[in-house]
């Protein structure tokens, strides 16, 4: 189990790690999940235990029947971004694609699934980051430590080797969702982008867990 300090020196190595990569830098491998708007084929959905696939439209959605969970499309200083916050209850937020992709050989490569967000509200209890191969298929990662650990109101990027998803569970050659991200306790991010990169910047790596 990685201990106190260490969690805490990752986290301050990943709040720098933003300026690492310009935010529109790809290249021919990389797949774009979400930048300021959401990619096709991918779409933004969130869930609850009444309804676990509701699209997210307009500039705030809320769960079905309850308000588990609420994603707001906001833009922050030019930029566009999601906010998502959990009131308590199970609920998740995520992209879908109608139709999967096969990733297997980005994780044979080494690419890794890489996130900029903003934690605003710590949580409250267990966070998983997840890629979804169709339920029950799916390999979950606990982030709770870290994102406890990071401080709060700040932007960060965090990337995650598909062989850690992989090692989960995750058939990697049957992705509908590359990023899940479930509680069922309070707590609050908010995300400017999301990327499957080859070449992710090496400080903004986490370990498996």
């Amino acid at each position: 189990m990685t201990s106190r300090p260490v969690i805490f020196i990752l986290a301050s190595l990943l709040l720098v790690s933003i300026y690492a990569l310009p935010l529109n830098a790809q290249d021919s491998a990389d797949i774009t999940v979400f930048d300021g708007s959401s990619q096709a084929p991918f779409a933004l959905h969130l869930g609850s235990e009444s309804n676990w696939s509701v699209p997210v439209w307009g500039k705030e959605t809320t769960s079905h029947k309850s308000e588990a969970i609420v994603v707001r499309l906001l833009e922050e200083a030019g930029q566009d971004i999601v906010q998502t916050r959990w009131n308590g209850g199970l609920a998740q937020v995520y992209w879908l694609q109608p139709i999967a992709s096969d990733m297997q050989a980005l994780s044979d490569k080494g690419s890794a699934l890489s996130i900029v967000a903003r934690i605003d509200q710590k949580p409250k209890k267990s966070v998983e980051l997840k890629m979804d191969c169709g339920y029950p298929c799916g390999g979950a990662l606990n982030m709770t430590r870290l994102f406890k650990a990071v401080p709060e109101g700040q932007w960060f990027r965090m990337s995650f080797k598909l062989g850690c998803f992989e090692e989960a569970g995750a058939n990697m050659a049957n992705i509908f969702s590359p990023l899940v991200i479930m509680t069922k306790g309070d707590f609050g991010i908010s995300i400017s982008e999301v990327r499957i990169l080859e070449n992710p910047p090496p400080e903004s790596l986490v370990d498996c867990g």
